[in-house]
């Protein structure tokens, strides 16, 4: 079987060829995903990703004092904990709702509607958690590979979720996915061959942020609701990385 060139301008060939991925396609960063422990190389902290019975993913991170970690439902709800220099936060979402506890205070956020009271309340709960602060700082210092494990890709979401709720505007706006030159690469439809997991959740990421892009710009004079467009497209984003985990049959460990 030859070469065909097809109507979108890609390139269809043998099936014996996709084995072989063709250059620039992002091999790299599939096998960084597909990794479930993961030492920092600049920090030593260890973050790992382990299953639950049930179906629950867990993504934690150790390093020093600070122990996080997040257990994710195949539904998408799920359950934080952040312990560090004598402080525990917990976010647990159930459905909508966004509760937010540490020590006696407790606040909830509806992420489905311009919920501003209750994040007000939720922020008010956050302030000055040593925790939150120790959990961000460890995250920033790490590198981008350990980021973009399967436990990183998770811990990464805890973090943006961090900084929605405190304000911070732009962290959101770093995550935005890399695009790839459509040009010159091979068919799978043409030939037949199904979508890789990762192309699947390359795809779902791109069309989560380009939904929020446009999200953003629509209600952009309506206070409260970029929150709500930032919340969903991070519900998104986690959707995608709990289907390419069970997609592409990581073995994890059962804790």
């Amino acid at each position: 079987m030859g070469w065909v060139l097809t109507a979108s301008g890609s390139l269809a060939g043998p099936l014996e060829f996709l084995d072989r991925p063709p250059a620039g396609h992002p091999q790299s960063e599939q096998r960084r995903v597909e990794r479930a422990d993961v030492v920092d190389a600049g920090t030593g902290a260890e973050l790992r990703l382990t299953a639950r019975p049930g179906g629950a993913l867990r993504a934690s991170l150790t390093w020093a004092e600070l122990d996080a970690s997040k257990v994710v439902q195949p539904n998408g709800d799920f359950h934080a904990r952040i312990a560090g220099r004598q402080d525990v936060l917990v976010l647990v979402r159930t459905g909508n709702r966004l509760r937010v506890t540490r020590g006696d205070q407790t606040a909830v956020l509806l992420l489905d509607g311009a919920d501003e009271d209750g994040l007000d309340l939720v922020q008010a709960v956050l302030a000055g958690s040593r925790a939150a602060r120790a959990f961000r700082g460890v995250h920033r210092r790490l590198s981008q590979q350990s980021r973009e494990s399967a436990p990183g890709v998770a811990l990464d979401n805890l973090d943006v979720l961090l900084g929605i709720l405190q304000g911070d505007t732009g962290a959101v706006d770093r995550r935005a996915p890399a695009r790839r030159e459509a040009g010159w690469r091979v068919s799978r439809v043409s030939c037949g061959a199904a979508p890789t997991c990762y192309a699947e959740y390359e795809g779902e990421v791109v069309a989560a942020w380009d939904d929020f892009s446009q999200c953003v710009d629509d209600v952009k004079w309506f206070p409260g609701l970029q929150e709500v467009c930032a919340f969903t497209w991070l519900l998104r984003a986690e959707s995608a990385w709990f289907r390419f985990i069970g997609c592409s049959s990581i073995p994890l460990k059962v804790t």
